[in-house]
């Protein structure tokens, strides 16, 4: 997975839809990336999953909008693939580099013991609010993200590109949301 290549897909389709008319704080950003978090815990909540197996099943039959909120939209790997997009597009919006995200990732390596879902929500909400750069809460998001998906077997590289598919077709602010 290149992420300064998905930083400049995610970036420019969230600038294609609208969300960088106007300039904003860093913290306005983040604040978009914790609520990406808490929709995720929400999801986890309501033990909702997606169905990767009828996804592709269906591909071919129904239109690639329907079949993605049927199968995908709303759900915890769908939301875990939000916080990445939403850090992306943060990223490339401030055109950080991401090539440090990877040796990060084994830093994350103690985010599965002993901890469930929301534990790590939590300790992705704390780094969004640390005292760190903006870069270096970004990378950390990111890094412990793709570790705990690596080490729950979810392919966030499957849902961040189905993902940013489904953004290209939504449109301007996706319908009509302020921010």
């Amino acid at each position: 997975m290149n992420l300064n290549e998905l930083r400049d897909e995610a970036y420019s389709i969230a600038k294609a839809n609208g969300w960088h008319e106007e300039e904003h704080s860093d913290e306005h950003w983040l604040m978009l990336i914790i609520t990406e978090i808490a929709e995720a815990v929400q999801t986890d909540r309501k033990n909702l999953h997606a169905d990767v197996e009828a996804f592709k099943k269906y591909e071919e039959i129904i239109d690639f909008k329907e079949n993605f909120e049927r199968q995908i939209k709303n759900t915890v790997e769908d939301e875990l693939s939000d916080v990445v997009i939403r850090c992306l597009d943060l990223a490339g919006l401030r055109r950080f580099d991401l090539e440090e995200v990877e040796s990060l990732m084994e830093m994350a390596e103690s985010i599965k013991e002993g901890k469930g879902f929301i534990d790590l929500c939590y300790a992705l909400s704390g780094i969004s609010t640390c005292d760190d750069s903006t870069e270096e809460k970004v990378i950390a998001i990111i890094a412990v993200v793709l570790k705990y998906c690596e080490l729950t077997a979810i392919d966030i590289d499957f849902f961040i590109r189905t993902k940013m598919n489904y953004n290209r077709l939504r449109g301007y602010h996706h319908g009509g949301k302020r921010y």
